[in-house]
């Protein structure tokens, strides 16, 4: 299984977790390809919401940056997680911006899909995307489900078929994608 993890965390307060992320590849080996991509250190603007990548360059954002590299990545993946802490009560502004910044996967066009507006998808298919949330051990249930309900949202908007929705402390993240790619 091709997987993109998108890591989301700001600094070195989440180096354990970092760490792991990377340590994947060795923890799952030969069964799983593996990219990490770690925001803090990439060359990622904010998406401006001009709409040139549906309009202008259909497909491309019009900033030449680091996020061509991760779209590819997304796109050629079965799995795209978007691994991050809580903070203020949500995902990373990292984690985020990489989110907005997928949006040229899909189409502007909306079409009713299972009884929702929803946008088509530019690709013949996407790959299945998901959260993981670091647990430092102060996870707040209440933004882990608003996180898990947007994480569903933004899969169907994507056409998975899968949504995953993780949380893992920082020397269980490997048992619980694997666990979790073993269910799938």
């Amino acid at each position: 299984m091709k997987i993109t993890i998108i890591n989301g965390s700001p600094d070195s307060r989440y180096d354990a977790f970092s760490k792991a992320l990377h340590g994947l590849n060795r923890s799952l080996a030969g069964e799983h390809d593996i990219k990490v991509f770690d925001i803090k250190d990439m060359d990622i603007h904010y998406c401006i919401g001009c709409f040139g990548c549906w309009l202008k360059t259909p497909g491309l954002c019009v900033f030449k940056d680091d996020m061509e590299k991760v779209i590819r990545s997304q796109i050629a993946s079965d799995m795209v997680l978007y691994a991050t802490p809580i903070t203020a009560g949500t995902m990373t502004s990292l984690t985020k911006k990489v989110l907005d910044r997928s949006i040229p996967q899909v189409l502007p066009h909306i079409r009713p899909y299972q009884g929702e507006c929803h946008h088509l998808i530019r690709y013949y298919s996407l790959p299945d995307i998901g959260v993981l949330l670091f647990d430092d051990g102060n996870i707040d249930t209440e933004s882990q489900e608003i996180l898990y309900q947007m994480m569903d949202r933004l899969s169907k908007n994507f056409r998975s078929s899968k949504s995953y929705k993780l949380t893992a402390k920082a020397d269980q993240i490997a048992e619980v994608i694997q666990n979790e790619i073993s269910a799938h």
